[in-house]
């Protein structure tokens, strides 16, 4: 079966470049669209290969094809309104403060938890633990 006929699936795109291919994907999802990118990672490991596949297709439900290829052909003319960061609750680097150091023997645990099962434990915010607010 061709990439074109997946079923419930719609190709509201063509790209060529992995920088388009991300960029594109990222405009989608961040305005709610589940995206499929059939042949992402062989665009992005060999792009001189993207002409001769002929480029990558980005695909949306079918459902949401039109208001899909709308928002990007949006995005293109410049008549989408981009938000600045003061119109969304967040809180700056700075104002949060600096992270404390881990103490020699949580450091000691968790070195011996990846040597012996080989997987780091899991991280908690941006900088290893939950911001207070």
């Amino acid at each position: 079966m061709a990439l074109r006929d997946v079923p419930g699936l719609t190709r509201i795109a063509q790209v060529f470049g992995p920088s388009d291919a991300i960029l594109a994907v990222a405009a989608l999802e961040g305005a709610g669209f589940r995206v499929f990118v059939p042949g992402y990672h062989t665009l992005s490991n060999a792009q001189y290969l993207s002409v001769a596949l002929g480029g990558v297709p980005i695909m949306v439900e079918t459902s949401r094809a039109a208001e899909a290829a709308a928002f990007l052909d949006a995005l293109e003319t410049s008549d989408v309104e981009v938000l600045s960061p003061s119109a969304f609750d967040i809180i700056p680097d700075d104002d949060l403060p600096p992270p404390r150091p881990r103490g020699l023997m949580r450091r000691i645990v968790e070195s011996a938890f990846y040597l012996l099962t080989g997987t780091a434990p899991a991280l908690r915010g941006r900088y290893g633990r939950s911001p207070k607010r």
